[in-house]
């Protein structure tokens, strides 16, 4: 072999291992995110009348790391033996960075933080005080959010699901008989450029063995797809097959809904109430 030859092949090894190195390193940036956005999702609280489930979906493209989170948890009990109040919260984190998902879990603690403060709970109360710390605090937050509480009632009569949705696609309700209805209401989503105004939130029977949807919209936006009709397909989904068992359901959706596959992560949040 000649001098060129293996001054060429030294060369060419050197920068083979330097990409390698770089696909290492990258692959792994990509796997400590993932893991971080992961370890962030909250285990569900044991309801002993609600059945809930949740499902988390990574986008397609593993550079996608995104910002979208579910919450659920007890809130402290308003008198001596009745079932606690549920506070529950799907949100969406503009970005598909490391700093998307970081600010998730800032944003999702700091809601945390606000409801617990401020009893009775109220879902449009601890929104504003969201929107409050994120236009004080050097976050750079912005997104979408429905944040809600189930508030349980006598058997037999319908719970009440009050709702402060900031922006966020609109929450599916299915009655018993497989009716599905959108729950359209919403303010603005949040950012710390907009001007801070209370929110607003509304409140909702559900009859008994009603299922309620949360989601991201990763779950309904494509390239080239009107959202609006992904809405319709969604909705057709637990109108079909919402008595099964939640987590049945929540597959189907991902299932079904996932071609193409999604660029973004997807949450799903399903809740049924006795």
């Amino acid at each position: 072999m000649s001098i060129t030859e293996r001054a060429t092949l030294t060369a060419a090894s050197g920068y083979i291992a330097q990409a390698v190195e770089r696909a290492q390193y990258l692959d792994e940036r990509i796997s400590v995110a993932r893991e971080l956005q992961e370890a962030m999702l909250t285990d569900l609280p044991l309801a002993n009348s609600i059945e809930i489930s949740a499902l988390y979906q990574p986008a397609a493209n593993d550079n996608m790391i995104g910002g979208d989170w579910y919450d659920a948890y007890h809130v402290p009990l308003s008198s001596p033996g009745t079932d606690p109040s549920l506070m529950i919260t799907v949100g969406d984190i503009t970005g598909h960075d490391m700093h998307a998902a970081t600010v998730m879990g800032q944003v999702r603690s700091m809601l945390r933080q606000a409801t617990l403060d401020h009893p009775p709970y109220s879902p449009a109360t601890a929104v504003t005080a969201l929107d409050a710390a994120c236009a004080v605090l050097p976050i750079e937050a912005g997104g979408t959010l429905v944040h809600a509480r189930l508030d349980p009632t006598p058997p037999g009569t319908p719970w009440t699901f009050t709702s402060c949705n900031a922006g966020h696609p609109p929450p599916l309700v299915r009655s018993p008989d497989g009716q599905v209805t959108l729950l359209e209401e919403h303010d603005v989503l949040f950012h710390q450029a907009l001007e801070n105004s209370p929110r607003t939130e509304q409140q909702y029977e559900l009859p008994p063995g009603s299922a309620l949807l949360l989601y991201t919209d990763g779950l309904i936006e494509r390239p080239g797809h009107d959202i609006d009709s992904a809405i319709t397909q969604l909705a057709g989904l637990p109108a079909r097959h919402g008595s099964g068992r939640l987590p049945g359901l929540l597959r189907r959706i991902s299932n079904r809904m996932a071609h193409p596959p999604p660029e973004d992560d997807v949450v799903l949040l399903a809740l049924r109430v006795p």
